[in-house]
């Protein structure tokens, strides 16, 4: 394989550097603007190829040491070379560079931090020779004994489960909540499994507690399954939420991708009416009983394709909040919050490139006031926008 000499002259949206060779670029992780390098060159493309650096001939000031043994082979941290400042700096101009390209716009404010370390509440384990993360670009097991992502609870269990036998699972999920914790095993598992935990689920079977998890963030009440979605940065969820709240000013909220109806409930003391759509039925299992909990009384949720039910649902929405996935909105979609023409959108997005693309439609309608920059995902290049819309 070649190896070649070259220079850093920008990063990528995927935190990885670019130089250029006779003007193809070179995609290089973990590198940083102005490093020189020796790389290899493990991908060769017409129009592109791939690099890992053999050496650092000049390092870049901005260039931190990392604290995890891991970081050169798990693909779970692409950032944790730079600092949490520079990493803000790089999410907030990401989103700057890639808004502006694809829609036009430049309505961005500066970025909300959150955690850089033990943020997340939710990681899944894999079982091979040991237990932890799959190695970056392969399906070799890297042994984990403790993560600096994830709430220190979490790495607690990691090394409780080390101690059991596992030789018949493949996969581990581990949750944990303020209060409790809850572990799901996945494989062909017939042992009895003692392990210290609130919750114990194996495949879809309830070995141990209620079968899902309680968690409380600001005086509201919830209740996770295992399938369920909830946000894995309890720190970030709160600051997009609060985010949300300053746009609901009354009248009725229609709340798409609602998941465990966590948005809806959280606005639904500003607003008159809430009305929760999410295709994941156990999920709106759950956000039925977090209304119960909540003694909500304004709030609805109805199970099923987004496109399809607002196609034939008659709610009147002043507001609509969407949280889609990654992919963005459908055109199914984006054509009824058209017809119904809300008032406000605002619109939760973990994607800033699917987010420009959606804007680009209805901005011939709506207005986009601001977008707001989330970490939700330290040592990451993911970044979480909030966007709000107004109709013109």
């Amino acid at each position: 394989m070649k190896k070649l000499v070259v220079r850093i002259e920008k990063l990528d949206h995927f935190g990885r550097g670019i130089a250029k060779v006779n003007n193809i670029p070179i995609f290089v992780e973990n590198s940083l603007i102005g490093e020189e390098v020796e790389i290899l060159i493990t991908k060769e493309k017409k129009n592109y190829m791939e690099g890992v650096v053999i050496d650092y001939i000049k390092k870049s000031p901005l260039r931190v040491k990392s604290n995890c043994p891991y970081y050169d082979k798990c693909g779970g941290c692409d950032l944790l070379h730079l600092s949490y400042i520079e990493q803000l700096k790089y999410k907030e101009n990401k989103v700057k560079e890639i808004i502006k390209k694809f829609s036009g716009l430049e309505c961005i404010n500066n970025i909300v931090s959150s955690k850089q370390f033990n943020y997340r509440n939710k990681i899944t384990l894999q079982v091979k020779n040991g237990i932890g993360y799959f190695q970056k670009k392969s399906n070799d097991i890297i042994n984990i004994d403790n993560c600096l992502l994830v709430d220190n609870k979490i790495n607690e269990i990691i090394n409780k489960l080390k101690k059991i036998d596992v030789s018949d699972v493949k996969k581990i999920v581990v949750r944990v909540t303020n209060l409790e914790s809850m572990v799901v095993f996945y494989g062909k598992i017939n042992l009895k499994i003692d392990l210290d935990v609130d919750t114990i689920i194996i495949n879809d079977k309830v070995f141990k507690g209620n079968g899902y998890i309680r968690e409380e963030i600001n005086d509201f009440k919830f209740i996770i399954s295992p399938t369920s979605f909830f946000q894995v940065n309890n720190i970030g969820m709160i600051n997009i939420y609060n985010k949300v709240l300053e746009y609901v000013d009354g009248g009725n909220v229609l709340d798409l991708y609602c998941g465990t109806g966590t948005i809806g409930i959280y606005v639904s003391k500003k607003a008159n009416k809430v009305l929760g759509i999410e295709l994941n039925k156990e999920a709106i299992k759950d956000a039925l009983i977090n209304k119960k909990l909540n003694n909500i009384n304004n709030i609805d949720f109805i199970s099923g394709d987004v496109g399809t039910i607002l196609s034939e649902n008659n709610f009147k929405a002043d507001i609509i909040i969407v949280d889609p996935p990654r992919a963005g909105l459908d055109n199914k979609s984006i054509d009824n919050i058209i017809k119904i023409k809300p008032k406000k959108i605002v619109y939760v997005s973990c994607d800033p490139v699917t987010l420009a693309r959606d804007l680009n439609i209805l901005k011939e309608k709506y207005d986009v006031i601001e977008i707001t920059p989330f970490d939700m995902f330290g040592n990451t290049y993911h970044v979480e926008c909030v966007c709000l819309l107004k109709l013109r």
